[in-house]
């Protein structure tokens, strides 16, 4: 008589600016232990290390069985061959340069656990790719649409990384030559028009008097404030150039945004979809979908696993593959 496979269990740790977590979950998705704490971000690398060790520990005690390796989705810059995380205005101190070899540093402090990195951009796409609105899907794109503009391109079934792990910049692409000035250091890129904070900044100058936050705009617009209006259509519009050329590049099947886009899609998503037909080819948008991330409260867990998973199986990948 045959048995079932045992399940393999993955530890994956999320790494934020504000708090972080630790869970134990499974291949297919199930989140079986969780733990989290406030992040000691502006300690710098010195103390979040201990203090994401002690998650991680905190978290294995609480296994079913032996762990296969660990994931980490990071909310800064990330280099997922080397294992180095870089500075971030959220994780201030970890260097531009050569970073911190996170992956190495955890693993020797989980008894040689194997550890995998991305940046939470990468990570999430690949858990909306494995278990949300991007499944079934070949060739898709995701974009947070929250603080920041962050982006995963999975291409062929496979997350794109780059050459030096900073494929998918999508917020950062130029949809406005010369205008607004961004916290990257450019001018006229998407994250400038199309964040929560650059809306709300927009919709203030339109004349909005509410709270300055995405949030606040986007329940000003349902109950028709004017300026609220107008600061998420030039958010959809710009979104629209961004995605277009994105979409002539890529050619996804399916678009799938994220934190705005998902609290208002009613008001960003048909003026974006009208915009992008008439900014692609047809053979394009024909075959696109754009849509809401699926997964809501549960992607920051998924993707911190979805670190580790991914880069499993592109290790079977590559040991099959021919010479």
């Amino acid at each position: 008589m045959t048995h079932p496979p045992a399940p393999t269990f993955v530890l994956g740790i999320d790494l934020g600016g504000t708090k972080s977590a630790a869970v134990v979950g499974t291949t297919d998705g199930a989140v079986l232990a969780r733990v989290a704490g406030p992040t000691p971000a502006r300690e710098g690398p010195g103390a979040i290390l201990p203090f994401l060790v002690g998650l991680a520990r905190a978290a294995q005690d609480m296994a079913p069985g032996p762990l296969a390796g660990v994931g980490v989705s990071a909310g800064a810059p990330a280099d997922a061959r080397t294992g180095r995380v870089f500075e971030a205005p959220n994780l201030p101190g970890w260097g531009h340069g050569e970073g911190v070899p996170l992956a190495d540093l955890l693993s020797s402090e989980l008894d040689g656990l194997p550890v995998r990195v991305e940046n939470d951009a990468d990570a999430t796409a690949l858990a909306e790719h494995r278990f949300g609105a991007g499944r079934g899907t070949r060739d898709m794109a995701f974009l947070t649409v929250g603080t920041g503009i962050g982006a995963g391109l999975i291409a062929g079934g496979r997350l794109h990384r780059g050459a030096r792990g900073a494929g998918g910049e999508v917020g950062h692409l130029a949809v406005e030559p010369g205008g607004r000035a961004c916290a990257c250091g450019l001018r006229g890129c998407l994250e400038a028009y199309a964040s929560g904070p650059s809306v709300a900044r927009i919709a203030g100058e339109h004349g909005f008097l509410g709270e300055a936050t995405g949030r606040a705009v986007v329940e000003a617009a349902r109950a028709g404030d004017p300026a609220a209006r107008a600061a998420l259509l030039q958010a959809a519009q710009m979104l629209a150039r961004g995605l277009a050329t994105l979409s002539m590049l890529l050619n996804p099947e399916r678009i799938v945004l994220g934190t705005l886009a998902v609290h208002a899609s009613d008001l960003l998503l048909p003026p974006l979809r009208a915009a992008l037909r008439d900014l692609t080819w047809p053979r394009i948008h024909d075959g696109l979908t754009v849509v809401p991330a699926a997964l809501g409260d549960r992607a920051q867990d998924l993707a911190a696993l979805c670190a580790w998973l991914a880069g499993e199986e592109e290790t079977t990948l590559s040991s099959v593959a021919p010479a």
